[in-house]
């Protein structure tokens, strides 16, 4: 059996989450994301990077090579960077065209895998529909997938844990709702598999469920607005399996409670074929699950986090005195330490006004007014117990030329795209990053 103590751990001590490092040490994650070889190959400082680097940080498709010894010089100088502000981490924005094996026993990281495409920007896309979780197929996906990553990182010591999803899709906006003038059928993944045929095991437990919920078909036909008359025989649980028409329900409360169940089953299933494949093929590593928006973890998402989630990761560009009321709840609900894996403040620099940038809204003026809201929140998150880490967005400022990535924004960074530090953020950065653990010592016991 393997000694548990070689690898990243969470324990509660006096009180206080912590993140424990294989040498038996507390501390706090503090993690950069977008480390992205294509925010240093923009038209702008394409140049740059190359002259610094080394030409054959590209191959001769004009894409980032791994392999190459500037590829190595680059990640290694990017480390430094971090270090040098008193990161410890690589979060997971950590793109995948970088050899992990290039940082792996450099700084602690997290492996990223995404099954299945959960996020709304790759559903607006059209890389869903969202999958039957329940299925034969899925499993064997999965765990194909799943088998794969851990074979490759689960003896690493400097692994904090996996990763899945980025912000999964799991109800419409209220923007959304509002567009589609529908406050009913607002979950996504639901409404993928109530289309599904009668063979789908998606669709067989949809109608488990209604048995469970209703005396007869008769009756969750008349709740769900099952047009009757269009069945030349009685209504049955096998006409309801064939249909598709289940978006008009009659009565919109007991269609809701049947959803809201559903929602749980969902996810329930979700998180417990990640949890338990991962447990199959490595023992020794922390559940970081998905990355979810502050304001989209629902009720029915406790349980399963509850039951198959070692640390809670929360998506957040608050300031964190905004979202205590949440992650209050959210702690008192499931037990389990918090970090937020993405976050960051910003103002709209001249090169990012077409396109904007990642937590501007906040309301800053200037980079002081982003180094105060850095160490403001920081200190507020370390006055919770349970608040184990943050993930800044990002390392390198993106500008509006350049590649865009999953959303139609610039990235944030501490870093001008030619890696001058904006020193008043910097400076402030150095200055609470150093302090987290002393100040998380000191953090107040939210009872559970």
């Amino acid at each position: 059996m393997k000694n548990k103590k070689k690898f990243i751990k969470v324990k509660k001590i006096n009180g206080s989450w912590w993140f424990i490092d294989p040498d038996g040490k507390k501390f706090i994650s503090l993690g950069v994301n977008h480390i992205e070889p294509h925010l240093w190959l923009a038209p702008y400082n394409k140049k740059f990077t190359q002259n610094k680097y080394g030409k054959n940080i590209i191959d001769g498709n004009g894409k980032f090579d791994t392999k190459s010894n500037a590829a190595k010089k680059w990640i290694d100088q990017q480390i430094s960077y971090c270090k040098e502000l008193k990161f410890n981490t690589f979060g997971k924005h950590t793109h995948e065209s970088i050899n992990h094996k290039l940082y792996f026993e450099k700084i602690f990281y997290i492996c990223a895998f995404e099954t299945s495409p959960l996020s709304k920007w790759r559903f607006d896309n059209g890389e869903s529909p969202m999958p039957d979780v329940f299925s034969l197929e899925f499993k064997n996906h999965l765990e194909n997938k799943i088998k794969k990553y851990c074979e490759v990182h689960k003896k690493n010591p400097n692994l904090s844990g996996y990763m899945y999803t980025d912000v999964p899709y799991w109800i419409l906006d209220k923007d959304e709702q509002k567009k589609n003038k529908n406050n009913i059928m607002i979950y996504p993944w639901l409404n993928t598999i109530l289309k599904l045929g009668a063979h789908n095991e998606g669709k067989k437990q949809w109608i488990n469920l209604l048995k469970k919920n209703y005396d007869s078909p008769n009756e969750a036909a008349e709740i769900w607005g099952f047009d009757k008359k269009k069945s030349a025989y009685n209504v049955t649980w096998e006409n309801l399996l064939r249909n598709h028409n289940w978006f008009n329900p009659k009565v919109k409360s007991r269609a809701k409670s049947d959803m809201i169940s559903f929602m749980k089953i969902i996810a329930t299933k979700w998180y417990q074929l990640h949890y338990q494949t991962i447990k199959k093929y490595d023992q020794n590593h922390l559940i970081l699950a998905d990355k979810s928006m502050i304001d989209s973890y629902h009720s029915w998402l406790i349980d399963p986090l509850k039951n198959y989630v070692d640390v809670v990761v929360i998506q957040s560009y608050n300031l964190f005195s905004k979202d205590t009321k949440i992650t209050d709840w959210l702690y008192k609900k499931t037990g389990k330490p918090i970090f937020n894996g993405d976050g960051s403040f910003a103002f709209i620099r001249n090169e990012q006004k077409k396109l904007k940038v990642k937590g501007w809204w906040t309301g800053s003026k200037n980079i002081k007014d982003v180094a105060s809201k850095y160490k403001s929140s920081l200190k507020n998150m370390m006055k919770k117990n349970y608040m184990i880490g943050w993930h800044h967005c990002g390392i390198l400022e993106q500008w509006d030329t350049a590649e865009r990535g999953d959303v139609s924004s610039n990235e944030n960074g501490f870093m001008d795209p030619y890696e001058n530090f904006h020193t008043d953020l910097t400076n402030a950065m150095i200055e609470i990053n150093s302090k987290v653990v002393e100040l998380h010592k000191k953090s107040s016991k939210l009872k559970i």
